[in-house]
């Protein structure tokens, strides 16, 4: 019961983290209408440049919350020039112009950080303090609670924004329903840089908070991997579906592995897919994605 236990919470922890990350990328598929296939190297370029402004635990740089900050003020600036330069002409453009852009990015970014911080892994400063928690019988890394604890302020904040500000209530009508929010005056393309600003900052943090467990590589980039499946699970069009397909794979993944993986070897690394598989071909439309319906 035990294991049990800290499996299922350990899975809560980390699938939380996934479903606040893929947030972003449904984000941009709903309101700017882009399938980013780079979606995983913005949260490889945020994971760089907080090691950047941070450092190394053996060469900090800036204290945690000036390195943070700078990180964000990147996050924000990459967002808004990744949508002036690459995303802004495909406004209204069908959406496999934009889904090839995306994969032409991909290669950039890749390229332009093995030139710049070379394929070598990078430990970054330490974020958060480390070492196993105890709660009651269970034992849990103290990161992945203050990952959690990061994810779920984070959460919190984009919530006040969409529903106490004009500006979240505006993006909010646009992600509805953007014909009619476009008649009512709001801009599109005010739209696509809010969605490719939260979309920076979601991938940036959801980068941080990893590579302050794994550490930063290229590897980081592979997270759109991750985030697919998570969307793909829970709705491409549904921000709830993100945190309850994040939840749903770290759960079931972290009890296939512990529970299957004697009886089916590598059980735990096709576990998704197969989740995957068996949701769709039942709901196509993902957990909680909406049922397109097309009038005649």
């Amino acid at each position: 019961m035990t294991t049990l236990l800290q499996l299922t919470l350990s899975g809560i922890l980390v699938g939380c983290v996934f479903g606040l990350i893929a947030m972003g990328f449904v984000i941009t598929y709903r309101s700017a209408h882009v399938f980013n296939m780079a979606y995983g190297q913005f949260a490889m370029v945020g994971a760089y440049m907080a090691w950047t402004f941070l450092g190394s635990p053996d060469s900090p740089r800036f204290p945690l919350w000036l390195g943070i900050t700078m990180t964000v003020l990147f996050a924000i600036a990459f967002g808004l020039f990744v949508e002036r330069a690459f995303f802004r002409r495909m406004i209204g453009r069908p959406l496999f112009v934009p889904f090839m852009l995306s994969l032409g990015l991909l290669a950039l970014i890749n390229s332009v950080v093995l030139l710049v911080w070379g394929p070598a892994p990078l430990a970054l400063a330490e974020t958060f303090p480390k070492g196993p928690v105890g709660i009651g019988e269970i034992t849990l890394p103290q990161e992945y609670l203050w990952s959690f604890g990061v994810a779920m302020a984070a959460l919190i904040a984009f919530v006040f924004f969409f529903r106490n500000t004009k500006l979240g209530l505006a993006f909010r009508a646009a992600y509805d329903n953007q014909v009619a929010a476009r008649c009512l005056g709001v801009s599109a393309r005010l739209n696509s840089q809010i969605a490719w600003i939260i979309s920076s900052l979601l991938a940036t943090i959801g980068g941080i908070l990893i590579a302050s467990v794994q550490g930063v590589s290229p590897l980081l980039g592979e997270l759109a991997i991750s985030v697919l499946a998570v969307t793909m699970l829970g709705g491409l069009d549904s921000l709830v579906g993100c945190i309850a397909g994040g939840l749903v794979l770290a759960i079931g993944g972290n009890l296939a592995s512990y529970y299957l993986n004697t009886y089916v070897q590598g059980i735990s690394e096709v576990f998704g897919v197969l989740l995957i598989l068996m949701v769709l071909l039942i709901r196509p439309a993902g957990l909680f994605g909406s049922k397109s319906i097309d009038r005649v």
